[in-house]
């Protein structure tokens, strides 16, 4: 059964949360960032649906809680007739060992690091839960952390994973990858994925991202059929953005199609997207659509626009990317770029298992024209 476990936190020196999800379960256990090697403590459980232990075999058999560790781990120095009584006490008890805690404290277990950059966005939630289930598959764990688009957290991060010896890392990286090198410093032999975001120059990594060429071609034109010649990109500032082709795109294609494009670069915050697109509705010349990022930073578009008395649809055209569930809900529905997500995580986990026999994977995008979209006047 493989697990995933979830961590993230405020910066140096600040509270950590972890979160492990096993068989249905829900674990919370907390530790500061400075003590991430420290075990992790474990909250008490319900006597009534307590998992056995180690301990209670050890109970049932008579024997030191030792010995029963290393006949269930068919180590040596164990007689045959105490082996024997040990296995079947930890058959009669339902006992099962506990793969994560095993990784975790001797860093022999099947582990691999994933590291987002935004666990609000639903996407990334998605990614991660596509490479959980293939995962599951080969009996590996996912342990999960939020860089938060902050570089010195992704380093914090890098040390927590690389402490907890897993056998590679998938990650989301913020700006011009300093995380994937610092990685690749500490761990020059195990697997490593970059998701969404460019190549390091010169580095031996696997790129697993959408079409990004093919998602900005197809908004772009979209636009422009729909007679849109005032057009604005949202992206993260240059020094957090990862995959500047997507940008490259934009610009690229605006100039042939003869269009003026116009960068909104902002932290991709639902808050501070709000901000950077209401400033450009308030303008002398407010763009007449917008292409975002994600579908989750759509929502924010929306609710500048109203807060502006600009209509979606009629007043403002809005093209999102990633065709999120909720996408259908916003009023008027959202013309987005879709792709699948769980295929996604599933690229990712499997050039994690095998670096060597998988290259890079694109993943195909397809435009979903809603009611987000219209023709200009």
């Amino acid at each position: 059964m493989a697990s995933v476990w979830f961590a993230s936190g405020q910066g140096r020196g600040a509270s950590s949360r972890y979160v492990g999800f096993r068989a249905g379960r829900r674990r919370a256990t907390s530790a500061t960032s400075t003590l991430l090697a420290r075990p992790l403590a474990r909250p008490r459980k319900d006597p009534v649906d307590r998992r056995p232990s180690i301990r209670d075999v050890a109970r049932e058999a008579g024997v030191s809680t030792a010995l029963a560790s290393f006949a269930l781990n068919d180590q040596k120095g164990v007689s045959a007739a105490s082996r024997a009584r040990i296995l079947e006490a930890a058959e009669k008890l339902g006992y099962r060992a506990d793969p994560v805690a095993r990784a975790l404290r001797t860093g022999d277990g099947n582990a691999y690091g994933v590291m987002i950059r935004n666990m609000a966005n639903p996407f990334f939630l998605d990614v991660l839960r596509g490479a959980q289930e293939a995962a599951t598959r080969q009996g590996a764990t996912i342990l999960a952390v939020d860089s938060e688009y902050s570089v010195e957290r992704e380093r914090e991060h890098i040390d927590l994973l690389v402490a907890q010896r897993v056998r590679g890392l998938a990650i989301a990286p913020v700006g011009s990858g300093e995380g994937v090198a610092r990685w690749l410093e500490l761990c020059p032999g195990r697997s490593t994925v970059v998701i969404n975001a460019l190549r390091p120059t010169n580095a031996r990594v696997t790129r697993v991202s959408p079409d990004n060429e093919r998602a900005v071609t197809l908004a772009v034109d979209h636009l422009v059929e729909l007679g849109h010649r005032r057009i604005s990109f949202l992206t993260a500032p240059a020094g957090l953005v990862a995959d500047d082709d997507r940008k490259r795109c934009f610009l690229r294609r605006c100039m042939e199609r003869g269009v003026e494009p116009d960068l909104v670069e902002t932290h991709l915050s639902l808050e501070r997207v709000h901000s950077a697109v209401t400033a450009r509705l308030r303008s002398t010349q407010p763009p007449t659509a917008i292409i975002t990022n994600s579908d989750f930073t759509a929502h924010a578009v929306y609710r500048a626009a109203r807060d502006c008395g600009v209509l979606v649809g009629k007043d403002l055209s809005v093209v999102g990317h990633d065709d999120l569930p909720s996408s259908q809900l916003l009023d008027p529905p959202l013309t987005t770029l879709r792709l699948d997500r769980l295929s996604i995580g599933k690229a990712v986990f499997a050039r994690l298992a095998d670096p060597e026999g998988l290259g890079d994977h694109v993943e195909p995008v397809e435009l979903i024209q809603r009611r987000s979209t219209g023709r200009v006047g």
